[in-house]
């Protein structure tokens, strides 16, 4: 399907209701082509075939085929290279399908008279066979004066022609459509007026033939929308007798000339048309289609032409389903437009199902739900003591208001990232030495020699130090694929210049090959029209590599696709990219930049915004400029001309393909948003204290939450002394505590209720809230002090004292500040400074920094002694401080 043509103008007939045959026809640089294709229909895609034909017609533009009995196909009228100029009998070709062989009919060379009872040659004419071997010749014009309103019958058995009454108007580039009834319908195309006026057939009559009566009617035609008069478009007929039309033009002069894609439905029970509007991708517009029903089903068209642009697009029209189709499966041939009535039932089954699980879930886990719920009101509304209602709702109000724009410019942010456009950024780096691209260069219009004479086309090069690099030059094999352009100055033959990657170009002289390649071209100096077509490509991107089978070198890293693609392009001429024209004569400059393009791929991950993902794609950039042809340039040179190739810079060149936006990005945006929006909340309603508890601490249950608790209890000794912050210092404090007694309670007792609540209080605020480098610090500096002043009592002979006249505290350090866990191990191992300064039996009892996380005074209970109106107090009976 890669190899399909640019045609338009084939003949085109149906064989065995799944193929399309198709002969002739004209592309961009030859007007009579004699191809023989053959396009099949299968289950699910379509099979190309270039059919084999012995002694083929000469090339044919504008002529009409039909198949009999499937064994033979009857080619009929067209024009010629030949006939085109000359009043000829109508051309007949019979191809027999069993020997691939076709034959001419002897009618083919009788001399036309006036006499004769043959039709002339023509084009834009119709042939219709009605399956009893007749074919029926209706129609067309030799030229754009001479328009032919005859028409003819021939029996296919004996190819004898056979005059039929007419319409008495000449007309050309209709259709004609055989009914199940023997009626033809013509339909469209040029009328010429009784003044000669050329105009198109209006769509409110056509006219109709009745092959058993041999007669003709003019049959109007109704319809809510009449289809657009045309002329050059196509028609099928479907088992139910409705005539299916497609493309065509308003038959004007070539630059006034519009194009139709638009289908029409001609009802021939009721004498109705419809013009339907059909879902899918139409084709493109055109007229000279090919055209045909395929498998019952499918009007099939493909090819065709509009002004100078020619097709070889396949476009498939369902008729049941009415819409274009982009993929052809046997599924859509049972398609339907709605929900079967069992798909519909199983989808309410399943949301029933769905919501009775949801409730059962509810029910069964209520107490959970219920907690949640509970638990997000406490997180929620937390006023502060002696703070009104109002004061809290207000900063409720203003929390939602407050989130509710930071939700929106949250998802403003997120949209701008999913919807981020790609940028390219170009990176640069100096480099002393750079690759050379692959260059083809095709001789258009110089005609090819004996490889002995200097005229054959060819292609030489050196570097500009002189050095031959003309053995990296070979012919390309015209037959394997041969370029197409549309100038058809006449032969073409290419040359490519494909060079090892270690032959590299420098900057700097010396040993090396050069900084720049120079290409003298060769060729018959008297051809002053043609034009040699040179074309740059990256080593790894040269289509041709794959097109040609050179296997030596990098391998291209073009897809197959990519490769057709470029292959439909050259065939097409129009291929634009690095692609120059150079005259002869001539001197021409090329400069080039070989790139490394990163494209992202498509994939979430590129979103993100840091280690994207993206294929390297090889690209070259080129300038070119061309000196105007020297008119005496033959006089001093035997080639024809020369072009230097160089790099632009000597650089590596990377071209990086980034988003604009990513989540990275909008991380930033989002988090100085949200530390603004809480700088608002903090001005308004004052600061409020985060826990250093996160989520995970507050959320946490079943063995999480109760190992939490576990470690606390265990941490930190609960004493009958209550906890800071949570209960009140003495029964006295508590509002919930009815019983207003006096209790007669020691002050030992009261100090050291507090000395517990202090400890607890240092304890929680180290573990929590607080970092105790700084005390820790400050603790080993005290102690070195305090070491160097007993160090240089002693030395005076004198007990050490301290600023109070007392003996120096029970620990010392002899080096600058340590670390707690240092010091500990010290305590440990009896092997501080201190343990060396006093004997085992009389190391003074030293404040160990473990006494912070396992204090003595912990284990003492807050009630030493029972007094009759002093009971224990008891934490579970307090209250939270706020209740005060």
């Amino acid at each position: 399907m890669s190899n399909l043509p640019f045609r338009g103008g084939m003949s085109t007939a149906t064989r065995n209701g799944n193929s399309l045959l198709m002969f002739g026809g004209e592309n961009a640089t030859n007007s009579y082509t004699n191809d023989f294709y053959q396009l099949t229909q299968t289950s699910e895609t379509f099979n190309w075939q270039i059919l084999e034909q012995n002694n083929p017609p000469p090339g044919t533009l504008y002529g009409q085929a039909v198949v009999t009995n499937n064994n033979n196909m009857y080619l009929l009228g067209g024009l010629t290279n030949t006939t085109s100029t000359q009043m000829s009998a109508l051309q007949t070709y019979q191809f027999s399908f069993e020997s691939n062989t076709w034959t001419a009919s002897p009618n083919n060379s009788v001399v036309m008279t006036n006499t004769t009872q043959l039709p002339y040659n023509r084009k834009l004419h119709t042939a219709t066979y009605d399956n009893q071997n007749n074919i029926y010749i209706y129609g067309g014009a030799f030229n754009d004066s001479i328009i032919f309103n005859d028409f003819f019958y021939m029996d296919s058995t004996t190819q004898q022609y056979t005059s039929l009454p007419t319409t008495g108007i000449p007309h050309y580039g209709h259709t004609a459509s055989l009914l199940s009834n023997g009626k033809i319908v013509i339909i469209g195309g040029v009328v010429q007026d009784p003044t000669g006026n050329k105009i198109l057939k209006d769509m409110n009559t056509v006219f109709v033939f009745d092959t058993k009566a041999r007669t003709w009617e003019n049959v109007n035609v109704t319809g809510s929308v009449l289809p657009s008069s045309r002329t050059s478009h196509s028609a099928i007929v479907t088992s139910d007798d409705r005539i299916i039309i497609f493309g065509g033009d308003n038959g004007n002069i070539q630059r006034q000339r519009m194009y139709l894609n638009a289908i029409g439905i001609l009802d021939t029970k009721t004498w109705t048309w419809t013009v339907p509007s059909v879902p899918g991708i139409p084709p493109s517009r055109r007229s000279y289609a090919s055209a045909g029903l395929l498998n019952g089903n499918y009007l099939t068209v493909a090819f065709g032409t509009s002004q100078n642009a020619y097709y070889n697009d396949i476009n498939v029209y369902d008729i049941t389903g009415n819409k274009w189709l982009q993929s052809f499966t046997p599924s859509e041939e049972s398609y339907s437009s709605g929900l079967s009535g069992g798909i519909i039932a199983g989808v309410t089954v399943a949301c029933v199902v769905l919501l009775v699980i949801i409730l059962f879930l509810l029910w069964k886990f209520q107490s959970y739900v219920r907690w949640v719920f509970n638990r997000l009101h406490r997180d929620i509304w937390k006023p502060r003591t002696g703070e009104p209602v109002w004061a809290e709702t207000t900063r409720i109000i203003f929390q939602v208001i407050l989130l509710f724009i930071f939700s929106v410019f949250l998802a403003f942010v997120l949209r701008q990232a999913i919807d981020s456009p790609n940028i390219t950024q170009t990176i640069e780096e100096p480099a002393a030495s750079v690759q050379v691209p692959d260059v083809r260069f095709c001789f258009d219009g110089f005609p090819p020699y004996p490889t002995t004479d200097i005229r054959t086309p060819g292609v030489t090069c050196q570097t500009d130090i002189g050095y031959s690099c003309t053995q990296f030059i070979r012919p390309l094999n015209m037959s394997v694929f041969q370029p197409t352009f549309a100038d058809n100055l006449g032969s073409v033959n290419c040359f490519l210049f494909r060079s090892p990657t270690d032959f590299i170009l420098t900057s700097t002289s010396g040993q090396n090959n050069g900084s720049r390649l120079l290409f003298t071209f060769w060729g018959d100096q008297a051809i002053d029209y043609g034009r040699i077509h040179t074309s740059i490509y990256p080593k790894t991107m040269n289509p041709n590599t794959v097109i040609y089978n050179l296997l030596d070198g990098p391998t291209t890293l073009m897809p197959e696709n990519a490769v057709m693609n470029w292959q439909i392009n050259e065939r097409n001429d129009i291929q634009a990219t690095n692609v120059y024209d150079i005259q002869p004569f001539t001197y021409s400059a090329l400069s080039y930049n070989l790139v490394n393009h990163k494209y992202l791929q498509s994939v979430g991950w590129n979103y993100v915004g840091f280690l994207p993902i993206s294929n390297s794609t090889p690209e070259v950039v080129t300038n070119f400029r061309q000196e105007a042809p020297n008119p005496r340039y033959t006089s001093g040179h035997t080639d024809l001309g020369l072009i230097a190739i160089f790099p632009e810079a000597f650089v590596n060149t990377i071209k990086r393909e980034v988003k604009m936006y990513t989540l990275v990005n909008a991380l930033g945006f989002v988090g100085g948003i949200f530390g603004l929006l809480i700088a608002i909340q903090t001005w308004l309603f004052g600061f409020r204290p985060r826990s250093p508890w996160g989520v995970v601490h507050r959320w946490s249950t079943g063995d999480m939450k109760r190992s939490l608790l576990s470690g606390l209890r265990s941490k930190f000794k609960i004493t009958e002394s209550g906890i800071p912050l949570v209960h009140p210092v003495h029964h006295r404090f508590s509002v919930t505590d009815l019983n207003h007694e006096e209790f007669d309670e020691p002050e030992t007792q009261r100090i050291h209720r507090v000395e517990e609540r202090m400890q607890m209080l240092e304890m929680l605020f180290k573990a929590y809230y607080v970092d105790d480098e700084v005390f820790r610090s400050l603790d080993d500096a005290n102690r070195a002090g305090q070491l160097n002043r007993m160090t240089q009592g002693r030395a005076g002979g004198g007990h050490p004292m301290n600023d109070s006249g007392r003996f120096p505290p029970p620990s010392f350090s002899t080096a600058a500040p340590r670390t707690e866990k240092m010091m500990d191990d010290e305590m440990s191992t009896g092997t501080s400074s201190m343990g060396k300064l006093y004997p085992n039996d009389r190391f003074p009892h030293e404040f160990s920094r473990h006494d912070t996380d396992q204090s003595e005074s912990s284990n003492i209970p807050l009630t030493h002694t029972q007094h009759q109106h002093a009971p224990p107090y008891q934490p579970n009976t307090a209250v939270q401080m706020h209740d005060l």
